[in-house]
């Protein structure tokens, strides 16, 4: 025997509040939600897309690494990340840089290092495989950089899921700066010459304040 249960009054909607048997008092809440939802997964994308983003580098500016090593990067390419040298070759502030072009993507990570460039440029590679890149692999020989100011590193060409690059190592005055440049195999290949003159521009210079 089937038994229909009885909705106590204090259960039951008000008849005032009710549209389509539900509660009206519980739209806005729900309203919110769903308009919430709406921002983040349709509005904030499209216009994300929709605004430009570029800072390209300009003639005769240089990217602070420290306080006295800079590099040249190619006049165009954007800056992602990094800080620009001041007035008179000083170096306010610095730091990691990433700048893009030609759809290669060019990084230098300073920090400080007291061991070799071969050591510092294994040291990468064993990190970079292990914790950043499982896929990261290295495909062809070590050679010899030389930088315009007379600074001697070890550069190698690797390769990954994300595309082809190489890995660059040089110790400064006690600093490491490890170089990766990477891309498409066809960007990589159109871009080599200006990754090879951002390497060979690393420099220092006096850090004292302008």
């Amino acid at each position: 025997m089937s038994s229909t249960r009885v909705v106590p009054d204090w259960e039951r909607v008000p008849a005032e509040h009710r549209l389509l048997g539900l509660d009206r008092r519980s739209f806005p809440p729900a309203l919110f939600v769903v308009a919430v939802f709406l921002v983040l997964t349709v509005v904030v994308p499209r216009v994300d897309r929709a605004v430009d983003w570029d800072d390209p580098v300009l003639a005769g500016e240089q990217l602070a690494l420290t306080d006295d090593v800079v590099f040249t990067p190619i006049v165009g390419w954007d800056v992602e990340t990094g800080f620009r040298v001041g007035r008179g070759a000083s170096a306010r502030t610095s730091g990691e840089v990433v700048i893009a072009g030609d759809g290669v993507t060019f990084q230098v990570v300073p920090d400080d290092f007291d061991g070799t460039p071969v050591q510092l440029l294994e040291q990468v590679e064993k990190v970079t495989t292990r914790t950043v890149d499982p896929t990261f692999r290295v495909d062809g020989a070590r050679s010899t950089l030389t930088t315009t100011a007379g600074d001697t590193g070890v550069v190698q060409p690797y390769s990954s899921v994300t595309g082809d690059g190489l890995v660059a190592a040089l110790v400064i005055d006690g600093t490491g700066l490890k170089v990766t440049a990477y891309g498409p195999p066809a960007q990589m290949t159109a871009a080599a010459e200006d990754v090879k003159d951002m390497i060979a521009s690393i420099r220092t210079v006096d850090g004292s304040p302008a």
